[in-house]
C-alpha cells in the first residue's frame, strides 16, 4: 500500500526548458517529503510571483509508512 502526502513548493526557475525544471523540483520535494521512491502523483501551477516563483501544489505517492512495533 501507498501513502499520499500534499505537496506546496516554490520554485525560482532559471532560463532554459520550463518543464525539466519543475519535472526535477518536483521529484526532489517528493523524495524529501515522502522518501525514496516517492513520486509526484498530480500538480500544477497555482500562482506566479515575481519576487518567489513559481508554487507548485500536487499530491505526492510514496512507500507505504512501516508500522512500529
Amino acid at each position: 500500500m501507498s501513502s499520499l502526502v500534499p505537496l506546496e513548493l516554490w520554485l525560482q526557475t532559471s532560463p532554459g526548458p520550463l518543464l525539466p525544471q519543475l519535472r526535477q523540483a518536483l521529484r526532489q520535494e517528493a523524495i524529501r517529503l515522502a522518501g525514496a521512491g516517492a513520486e509526484p502523483l498530480r500538480w500544477a501551477i497555482t500562482a506566479v510571483d515575481s519576487a518567489r516563483g513559481l508554487r507548485l501544489e500536487g499530491i505526492v505517492v510514496g512507500p507505504a509508512p512501516t508500522a512500529g512495533p
